[in-house]
């Protein structure tokens, strides 16, 4: 025999359907703990061997070593710099928590468009930059 249907009413009605959303409720609240954590900043990665005078140092370093640069482009907080000689060396600068932004990255090229090493690229530099700088 099936059991009976039974038709609650009142506070009795009222309590069913609180307790009816309650495995629901439970179960988002469970999977808010599982939900994605931003990850924790993480320290650069070190500079490539050669590279250690320009990454992970400021603009004015940079200037000092090098002088003037042909291109000192911003785009909100980052910054290129570009200096030129025998080869093209661009340096690119991003702010990290707050700080003031670092070298975090180098490209090189030769005149002609040809892929350089930043390293030999940044030693060609530094041997051609002018008396008294530095």
């Amino acid at each position: 025999m099936p059991a009976p249907l039974m038709i609650f009413t009142g506070p009795a009605a009222r309590a069913r359907d609180t307790l009816r959303g309650f495995p629901v409720a439970l179960a988002l609240a469970l999977l808010a703990g599982c939900a994605a954590k931003p990850p924790l900043e993480q320290a650069p990665p070190p500079p490539p061997p050669g590279m250690e005078l320009l990454i992970g140092q400021p603009a004015e370093t940079a200037l000092r070593l090098l002088g003037t640069p042909r291109l000192d482009r911003r785009e909100g907080p980052a910054r290129q710099l570009q200096f030129a000689g025998p080869c093209i060396l661009d340096i690119f600068y991003y702010p990290r928590s707050g700080q003031a932004p670092l070298a975090t990255h180098t490209e090189a090229r030769l005149p002609n468009g040809l892929a350089s090493s930043p390293r030999d690229c940044l030693q060609l530099l530094l041997k051609i930059r002018p008396a008294g700088q530095g």
